[in-house]
């Protein structure tokens, strides 16, 4: 009797351990914003291409608060070609893409996070 008791103490706590590592496992890190800044007046689009309508601007020497960096379009202005491009928290609520050629730092506008 107390071995049954046993094994079934043992097999329900190991489910429970199983179940608590799929959560953690399933569960995404959290990534922190990051302040950026712009180095010249450059243009945010509703997505990561020059076709993308224009919902926003950035300006020379303003702060901004970029979430992630991904891969777009190149964009070439300035004398400087790049593919990656910043999501931007819009004042107006929501979002927009920024390249990352319009901000300071290096080739990802210093955002280390990918989206």
């Amino acid at each position: 009797m107390f071995g049954s008791r046993m094994k079934r103490a043992l097999f329900l706590s190991g489910s429970g351990a199983a179940l608590v590592g799929v959560t953690l496992l399933g569960a995404a890190p959290a990534m922190a914003d990051t302040m950026v800044v712009a180095w010249t007046h450059g243009s945010v689009k509703a997505g990561p291409a020059n076709g993308e309508r224009e919902v926003s601007v950035v300006n020379k020497d303003y702060s901004y608060t970029g979430e992630c960096w991904l891969e777009g379009d190149l964009v070439r202005d300035h004398g400087i070609s790049n593919r990656n491009w910043v999501r931007l928290k819009l004042n107006s609520g929501g979002t927009g893409y920024v390249s990352a050629i319009y901000l300071k730092g290096n080739d990802k506008g210093n955002v280390p996070n990918h989206c």
